[in-house]
């Protein structure tokens, strides 16, 4: 990210973890910059519970001299003063491009947050964050310190935002999932993120680093092609008299292929009964036999498994066998819909978008606020996927470099018909309205009622924004009394 997309990856997959135990390692200098709007004195005693060394810089030019007299592994950045701050953060990255700038953020306003990442931000920092926050900062700093900032890592393209508070609550089951060999079961609705989950907590274990991330569709082949998919072979039918003997597996099977990294199981709701009957034994065991060398092998994969964001029903319906939903769910991360991860839609936005422009070569461009303000009020039943088409398109129908609300009204409003049944069958004029209603609304709420917050948020003047509020019949209930 003039912002660095693969820095910013490396320290949010290695987000809540402990340092390394037994690192012999100097603990790293950290420069952090205050603001003038927060107590500077409570984020840095914060910040020296890491162990970690902390230099406290006056100002921008205080922070500049030391950094180039001393060495940092980072920089940490408090936004609370808006302008400043984000102002500090460029100037920092523009003249040392090498060293990681993390920015302290209020979790309440995703769109400062956005802002920081587009200045430079390599990491974000929720306030009031605690030790297992500045752990992950430190362990990012690492990461990205002895890389070479200019061979940037391709494969990392995706990454976990967790700034909402359902987020947070995912990352904490996430780390209940630490130990490698622990069975994960993800629920959630398509498109919310549960594969990236999956994969973050592969990549998280430093022991999986080029290890086996294996997926297997459990809907794309039919019953037997999906249990020669997963055994190796159809197999013998199930005998009930043989109940305590090993599944067999054959040497091109996925369980074979999955073995020292991790399995996971997509749409598993469609494996057959038989199949799941199979998964629950081999879970049982954790051991099958081979089935050209008859030898007892030990499973040595960690298994994950995504279902709908209702298991305990597809159970009770019999679409789900009970003892495999157990056996997978040693820990449970149920993923919210992008519609209860309000903070992270601005962040989530930006993020398709640089991966847009990059993947089309039209150089950087950004959201206006406005733009931003309408991508966190919809809905996003699609979640996740229908939030990076709809950025793609706009990304392909806009030449100019900023976003505006106009621009992505016009893709929303084509592209996402899911994001509300009201939309269906509604002219282009009929949709741009329900849209600007529905973000003129949610702005209002957001800002209390004040029309003048509200109008600087959505990038309209005072005015403006009555006469939209007359036109498009926003509830005049949501306007307060102090104007």
């Amino acid at each position: 990210m003039a912002v660095n997309p693969q820095s910013l990856l490396r320290s949010v997959r290695s987000a809540h973890l402990e340092p390394p135990q037994g690192a012999n390692e100097p603990a790293a200098p950290v420069l952090y910059l205050p603001a003038a709007s927060r107590d500077r004195a409570g984020v840095r005693d914060r910040l020296s519970r890491s162990g970690a060394p902390i230099s406290l810089a006056a100002d921008v030019p205080d922070a500049l001299q030391m950094l180039g007299t001393r060495r940092f592994s980072l920089v940490i950045v408090d936004l609370a003063s808006e302008r400043t701050s984000l102002a500090a953060v460029r100037l920092l990255r523009a003249q040392f491009p090498t060293i990681p700038v993390v920015g302290v953020i209020d979790p309440t306003q995703p769109l400062v947050a956005s802002d920081a990442i587009y200045a430079g931000a390599t990491d974000l920092l929720p306030w009031p964050f605690d030790e297992r926050d500045i752990a992950a900062v430190l362990a990012g700093a690492r990461d990205v310190m002895p890389v070479d900032p200019s061979a940037q890592r391709s494969d990392l393209t995706d990454r976990l935002f967790e700034h909402s508070p359902s987020m947070r609550a995912v990352a904490d089951a996430m780390r209940l999932a630490a130990p490698r060999k622990t069975a994960v079961l993800i629920s959630g609705e398509p498109g919310s993120g549960r594969q990236l989950v999956a994969r973050t907590l592969h990549e998280r274990d430093h022991e999986f680093v080029n290890r086996p991330f294996v997926v297997v569709d459990c809907s794309a082949d039919g019953a037997a092609d999906l249990e020669k998919r997963l055994f190796g072979s159809a197999g013998e039918p199930l005998d009930p008299a043989k109940a305590g003997g090993a599944e067999r597996v054959a040497r091109g099977s996925a369980i074979v292929a999955a073995q020292g990294g991790s399995l996971y199981l997509t749409n598993l709701l469609d494996a057959p009964g038989r199949v799941q009957a199979r998964l629950a034994r081999l879970l049982r065991d954790r051991e099958a036999i081979s089935g050209d060398q008859q030898d007892v092998i030990a499973l040595d994969f960690r298994p994950m498994a995504s279902i709908g964001p209702d298991g305990e029903n597809e159970v009770s319906d019999g679409r789900l066998r009970r003892d495999l939903m157990e056996r997978l769910g040693q820990v449970r991360i149920a993923m919210p819909p992008l519609r209860r991860r309000r903070q992270d839609l601005p962040l989530l936005a930006a993020h398709f978008l640089r991966r847009a422009c990059e993947a089309q070569g039209c150089g950087p461009k950004r959201f206006s606020r406005a733009a931003l303000t309408l991508l966190s009020a919809l809905p996003w039943a699609g979640n996740g996927r229908e939030l990076q088409e709809v950025v793609t398109a706009t990304v392909e129908g806009t030449r100019e470099s900023i976003i505006q609300l106009d621009d992505v009204l016009r893709h929303a409003a084509l592209e996402s018909a899911s994001a509300g049944s009201a939309s269906a069958g509604l002219t282009l004029r009929e949709a741009r309205a329900s849209f600007e209603r529905e973000c003129i609304s949610a702005t209002l709420v957001r800002c209390h009622g004040r029309v003048g917050d509200a109008a600087k948020v959505l990038g309209i003047q005072r005015t403006n924004l009555y006469r939209k509020v007359r036109q498009l019949n926003v509830p005049r209930t949501l306007l307060s009394a102090r104007k």
